[in-house]
């Protein structure tokens, strides 16, 4: 079999296949072509980002998956705009969790735009973010920094109600304010 047909029969097991056998098409496509064939492995890669678009949750898990494992460096802005993706709502765990193993360094705005769209809808996409957050190390403008304060301050003050959290009986280890609070000045203080 050819490449091009086996690339083909790749892509079809995407969306023919169970959840193992879709998980296992897109670990092949990821490394599909090795480091000989650039053009494929150009298409395996444009393929692969797409599924982080598809209607199917199980299918973008399985492409977000398949960038953590390889360690898929290139997908970290693809990932960031899925997760803020309107339609992904409901379905955005996995997409963070990839990010965890991924080089962010240059996403720190990213980063914190989904933890903040986060608020109130997904403590497990807010849980991911944060560990990237405690995790990386990070490189950013200050105009980035900036924004990312301002975006903190106008949603500061309704954090623990949109995350339904007491401070009274708070936790912890509850995310709320006062510990992203910390978040944002030991990555975003003032200059």
């Amino acid at each position: 079999m050819n490449k091009k047909a086996r690339f083909e029969q790749l892509q079809a097991r995407v969306f023919a296949g169970s959840w193992l056998e879709t998980q296992q098409a897109c670990d092949q496509l990821l490394r599909f072509g090795g480091g000989f064939s650039t053009t494929i492995q150009r298409r395996s890669r444009r393929f692969l980002l797409g599924l982080l678009a598809h209607d199917n949750a199980h299918i973008r898990n399985a492409a977000a998956l398949a960038f953590r494992k390889n360690r898929a460096h290139w997908a970290v802005a693809a990932l960031l705009r899925a997760l803020l993706h309107p339609a992904n709502l409901r379905h955005r765990g996995t997409l963070a969790y990839a990010l965890e193993r991924l080089d962010c360094r240059r996403h720190l705005s990213g980063l914190f735009t989904v933890l903040f769209s986060a608020a109130g809808t997904n403590w497990e996409v807010q849980m991911h973010i944060l560990t990237v957050l405690d995790t990386q190390r990070f490189t950013s403008s200050p105009e980035q920094r900036r924004a990312i304060r301002q975006q903190w301050e106008s949603l500061k003050p309704d954090w623990n109600r949109l995350n339904k959290i007491d401070e009274t009986s708070a936790s912890k280890t509850a995310l709320n304010a006062a510990l992203v609070q910390s978040f944002v000045d030991a990555l975003a203080g003032a200059e």
